[in-house]
Parts: structure tokens; C-alpha cells; sequence
């Protein structure tokens, strides 16, 4: 490799200017994109200018953005990115308050992205990235373009997966502060086969596909995170099924044939806010060890707070992936969503129990508003779903469509609800078991607000069809301005 003395020497003015103004903080060399010519004044394209502040990085240097916007205007850029880190450790990319990359690199007709924002490319490690704000222009259709984007090969010491080509390159040690990604035309952060992450004050809207997106990851810790108005889901942990551990070049994903240390495990995840989106909020899939703490989920109305599911090979999706297990959620509220927390298990004519066995928990949950249901458990098939625990979980809607905004579940084993309590303003069906077998309800209380329905007409508040189950401690109370509370009897 060319020293940087040699670098200089046959640099142009500005470049070598560079290294003679550049300074040291912390023993490290401070790489400034200004003093290679951009302007940042949001006008002038700084592309040049900040490739090659890029190409001067090594290890242990920090690539400072002071304020301004700094436009990046070049199309298919080398490396992929607007900034492309490969094979370096140590090094640390910082924005000043006020600093911002705006990719206005679309292309003119189709509107779609021709490069990533911020690219990292294993082997690599101990990368940090801090305050670092990217937007993209208006207008980006889905397309080629994450916000930041960082690309590893999951390495437990076996041989490389299926269909990956060249070395290993392991991604180890990413950490993410007060980051913000505006207008992606794909996720706002997408992170393969990554190591020790951890994740603190990231901000994404309007990003056209996930907000935060984990396939085959280990070892994460994610805090205060908010995503408004996502394409797709606002945050997703997404590992999938082959049957041999392998890499799909085109989809760029790794998939195993079950659980594994790398499948998006031990990830400890909290303070969560998460508004609109066109999918889910949190979707889990093909995970295991997962805890969620404090998750917020308002105005998700084509999917669920949180989606947890299942697919084997020929079921109804194009995408497989194996039950999730060991994941625990604490404290998780949701509103004004079509659906609360929904368990999924699409298994197929196998009755392979790798698809239809989970191990979730839901303690504390709150679900204001939802359409269609707050809980739903459910497999699509003969083969039943199991696994799901939830406690103090209270339900408060007002929908007399789909599932009434209530919890509904079918075609499930050990399906376990301890202190329950719904609030519905009409009488409707607000808990319903369809071939449902060990069912177990401990203190539940359903609520009617109002009600100008006949009792003799009222539906039945429990509907319990093809189910075995154990249900005490159960408590119906209506609420009307004539009589004030009184019990009520439900059929």
C-alpha cells in the first residue's frame, strides 16, 4: 500500500494542504472533508472532494464533516457509496452539530437511488459512526440506496455459506450514535452478518423499505430509537431458512437451516417509538434470544405492533424462516394500529416443529384502538402454533370488524393469558378460541362501555369453538347511563 508520504507527494495541492493542516485529537488523525475542497453551502457537488477525504482514511483516523450540507451529486459512485469503508478498523466517522450528506444523486427519470449513503465492508472492526445525518432528495422511488448499510459474513468457524464468493469478512464492533437518515430509497440502516452492535439515538423517516433492518446479526443492543412513515417495517429482525447455511447474492441475506448463534441472537432491545410505517413496527422472524423494553406503536395500519412469524418452504410466501424463540417484551403500547402483537406460523405439510414452536412472552402490554385484533395467535394450517405467554396485558377498542379489536386465536397449543382486561364501547365477541387445545385464561375481566343491543340479541363476549381450556377467575361488566355499572351475563 502507498504510505501517505508518497500519497502527498504525488497528491495535488489540495490534497497534500490537507495533511499539513490536518490535526490530532485523542491520538488520532483528524481527516477533514473541507480541507479537501467541500464546501458544504449545499449548492456544490462536494462528491470528489469527499471521496477523496475517503481514500486518504485509515485506521484509526476519525472523517470529520464540520457544519453545512454537504451535496453528493455523483451517480454510481466508486465503491457504491457516497462514503465506502472496507478493510479498515478503528476508525470513527463524525458530523458536527449541523452537518449533513444530502445524496441528490438520483437517478433523473426513474427517480431511483444509485448508491448507499454510508457503506461498511468487512473485514472491519470497531467502526463509529456519530451524529451522522444523511438525506435524500425528494421524490426516490424504491430503490437501490440504504441510508447506512454495513456488510459482514457471519463466521462461528465452519465452512463459509452456500453461494458466498471470495473470503470470509467479518464485521465486528458497529456503533451508532444520535445518527439520523432521512428519505432512503431503501432501509435507513441495513446491517448482515454483523458482531457486537450497538445502536443509541437513531432517527429514521421516510425511508421506502425498513427502518432498521438485522439479518443474521449476534449481539446488539439497540436504545432509543424513533422511525416515522417507513416503507416497510420500522425496525425488523429477519434471518432465514435454507437448508444448509447459505447466501442468497441476489436478495443479499444469509440463511440457516434453524436457530443459530448468529440468528439475529442476544439482542437487547428498549426505549422504541416507532409512528406510521406501510408494514408492521417490529417484526421478528428467524430470531432468538430478543428482549424488547419499552416499544411504542401508533398508526401502523396495514400491520402489526409486532409481527413474530413463521414460513416453511411452500407455505403462502416467497420468504422462509424459523420460529422465533427466547423472546421477551416488557412494556410494549400500541395504538390506533390494525393489530397489537400477532404470532404467525404458516408451517407446512411436514408438521416440521422448527416453524410452529415459539417461545414468546408479553408482560405489560397495552393495545389502545386497534381495528382488527390487540392479540392474535394463529396457524394458518392443521399443524398448531405454541408458545405464547402474555401477562397484564389491558385492551381497550371501540372496532366491531375483523377481530373486534379483541384477542383471537386459532389453531394453537398452550396459549397462556394471565390477567387480562378488555374494554369495548359495544358487545362483541372480545375473546375468541377456534380448535385451540390447553388454552389457559387466569383473570380476565371484559368491560362494555355501551351497548343499545337487546341482551337477548348481545353476542356472546367468549366464543369458544373446537377449544379445551381453563379459564378462571372471569369478570363481565357493563357500564351504561341508566344503570351505572351492573354485571352482565354473557352466553
Amino acid at each position: 500500500m502507498m504510505s501517505r508520504r508518497t500519497l502527498v507527494a504525488l497528491a495535488p495541492v489540495a490534497v497534500a494542504a490537507a495533511v499539513l493542516l490536518g490535526r490530532q485529537r485523542d491520538g488520532r488523525i483528524v481527516v477533514d472533508v473541507s480541507k479537501f475542497g467541500a464546501r458544504g453551502d449545499g449548492v456544490t457537488d462536494d462528491s470528489q472532494a469527499i471521496q477523496a477525504a475517503v481514500g486518504f482514511l485509515r485506521s484509526k483516523d476519525t472523517l470529520y464533516f464540520p457544519p453545512g450540507i454537504y451535496r453528493f451529486a455523483q451517480r454510481h459512485p466508486t465503491g457504491a457509496a457516497a462514503i465506502a469503508i472496507t478493510g479498515v478498523s478503528d476508525v470513527e466517522i463524525e458530523f458536527a452539530s449541523g452537518a449533513e450528506l444530502f445524496m441528490d444523486n438520483l437517478d433523473p427519470t426513474a427517480h431511483t437511488g444509485t448508491s448507499h449513503g454510508l457503506l461498511v465492508r468487512g473485514p472491519a472492526s470497531r467502526i463509529s459512526l456519530r451524529n451522522v445525518s444523511i438525506r435524500w432528495a425528494a421524490g426516490a422511488k424504491r430503490s437501490l440506496g440504504d441510508g447506512i448499510r454495513v456488510v459482514g459474513c457471519p463466521d462461528d468457524g465452519d465452512s463459509p455459506p452456500v453461494g458466498w464468493s471470495g473470503p470470509r469478512a467479518p464485521v465486528a464492533g458497529i456503533n451508532l450514535a444520535d445518527c439520523v437518515v432521512r428519505g432512503s430509497p431503501q432501509a435507513g440502516v441495513v446491517m448482515f452478518g454483523v458482531s457486537g452492535i450497538d445502536v443509541a439515538g437513531l432517527r429514521v423517516a421516510n425511508s421506502q423499505a425498513d427502518g432498521l433492518h438485522f439479518n443474521a446479526c449476534r449481539r446488539a443492543r439497540i436504545d432509543d430509537y424513533s422511525a416515522v412513515d417507513t416503507g416497510d417495517d420500522g425496525m425488523a429482525l429477519v434471518t432465514y431458512f435454507a437448508r444448509r447455511f447459505s447466501f442468497d447474492d441476489a436478495a443479499h441475506t444469509f440463511s440457516f437451516p434453524v436457530l443459530t448463534d448468529w440468528s439475529n441472537a442476544d439482542f437487547a432491545i428498549s426505549n422504541v417509538s416507532i409512528v406510521g410505517g406501510k408494514a408492521n413496527g417490529v417484526r421478528i422472524a428467524g430470531a432468538h434470544r430478543v428482549t424488547l423494553t419499552d416499544l411504542r406503536v401508533a398508526g401502523v395500519q396495514s400491520g402489526s405492533a409486532v409481527m413474530v412469524d413463521s414460513a416453511e418452504p411452500g407455505s403462502d410466501v416467497g420468504w422462509n424462516y424459523v420460529a422465533s424463540r427466547a423472546v421477551r417484551a416488557e412494556g410494549v403500547t400500541a395504538a390506533d394500529c390494525d393489530t397489537g402483537v400477532h404470532l404467525l406460523a404458516r408451517p407446512g405439510a411436514s408438521g416440521d416443529v422448527r416453524f410452529s414452536d415459539f417461545d414468546v412472552s408479553l408482560d405489560d402490554t397495552k393495545f389502545d384502538g386497534c381495528h382488527n385484533w390487540s392479540v392474535r395467535a394463529e396457524s394458518l394450517t392443521d399443524h398448531k402454533v405454541s408458545g405464547l405467554r402474555i401477562r397484564n396485558c389491558a385492551i381497550s377498542s371501540a372496532s366491531t370488524a375483523g377481530g373486534n379489536g379483541g384477542v383471537g386465536i386459532a389453531n394453537a397449543n398452550g396459549i397462556s393469558l394471565r390477567n387480562v382486561s378488555i374494554r369495548h364501547a359495544e358487545r362483541v365477541v372480545a375473546l375468541s378460541a377456534v380448535n385451540t387445545g390447553q388454552l389457559a385464561v387466569e383473570r380476565l375481566s371484559v368491560t362494555i362501555g355501551k351497548s343499545d343491543q337487546q341482551a337477548v340479541s348481545a353476542p356472546p363476549c367468549l366464543s369458544l369453538n373446537g377449544s379445551d381450556r381453563v379459564i378462571t377467575d372471569v369478570t363481565f361488566l357493563e357500564i351504561t347511563p341508566a344503570l351505572g355499572d351492573a354485571a352482565i351475563n354473557c352466553r
